[in-house]
């Protein structure tokens, strides 16, 4: 595939295997195919909907979430953009639309960073609740070139919209509403006026160098940030994550509480709904207090 923004960022893969922690090391390796949206490379699934795919997961969200989920405009918002593509709205998803549920109610935000986005979830939910903002979206490149893929497939951005970060002294370029950047060029991000970071299921997937890097970067910003995260969480290599052991630091919380829409799953197989390896907690911090 001769595309430019999918050639700076396999670029940039072999710099990102050397902050990889045990996880990514197994779903990311060198002979995944990572310009599949349908693989499954260990941060989510992406699917085509079908009759039978929609009932199966329409039955288990009202069992799981309830009904009224489908009343929201956000959820009805998701669904015209995945309909378009013709994309199944999954458990992932719906996690996504109480999220945007729960963040609609802040000031709109300028700029947003997505730390570590799967499928496209936030991307899409960004767009639709704050359109007006800039996104900047970091990943490991293999991520970020799954998830353009996404991109293209449902049309919610044009490539003259997205930029690759190559270098931590880019300028973002006039007319950029989505800016990628891999993983190795966090320091990007240090003092760059984003009024929101956001971190889902994704920091359990680290380690903990790395998670203290990012809130560095944060705390840089004097952002908010909405952190949703395993409580604990032992990676394959034996990494341990900790919620409550990240580098909060003193400032104040607006809450801290077990996220409830994040306890429960299903699945295609016997005993079809249950709950996930371990309690997940989510907090919003503000770090310009």
């Amino acid at each position: 595939m001769n595309n430019s923004i999918i050639e700076k960022l396999e670029k940039s893969i072999d710099s990102d295997n050397k902050t990889k922690s045990s996880h990514w090391k197994k779903y990311l390796h060198s002979n995944v195919d990572y310009k599949n949206p349908f693989e499954f490379l260990g941060f989510g699934s992406y699917s085509n909907k079908t009759l039978l795919t929609s009932f199966f997961h329409y039955i288990f969200s009202i069992l799981i979430f309830g009904n009224n989920i489908f009343k929201s405009e956000t959820y009805k918002k998701y669904k015209f953009i995945f309909d378009k593509s013709n994309r199944q709205i999954n458990v992932d998803t719906i996690r996504h639309i109480f999220t945007f549920d729960m963040l609609k109610s802040i000031s709109p935000p300028s700029n947003v960073c997505i730390i570590g986005d799967g499928k496209c979830n936030f991307l899409i939910g960004n767009l639709l609740t704050f359109p007006k903002s800039r996104i900047f979206s970091i990943n490991l490149s293999q991520t970020l070139i799954n998830d353009y893929l996404i991109i293209k497939e449902s049309k919610i951005l044009n490539d003259s919209e997205i930029q690759v970060i190559e270098s931590e002294h880019d300028e973002i370029l006039k007319g950029k509403k989505l800016i990628l950047i891999p993983s190795h060029l966090k320091k990007y991000l240090v003092n760059k006026d984003i009024d929101l970071f956001v971190n889902i299921a994704s920091f359990q997937e680290m380690t903990m160098d790395e998670i203290r890097n990012y809130f560095r970067i944060i705390k840089s910003n004097n952002s908010l940030f909405y952190c949703c995260n395993r409580e604990y969480k032992k990676l394959l290599g034996g990494e341990e994550l900790y919620f409550d052991n990240y580098p909060w630091g003193n400032n104040k919380k607006e809450f801290n509480e077990d996220c409830p829409w994040h306890q429960k799953t299903y699945q295609k197989k016997y005993p079809f709904i249950r709950k996930y390896d371990g309690n997940t907690k989510h907090c919003l911090i503000d770090f310009s207090l």
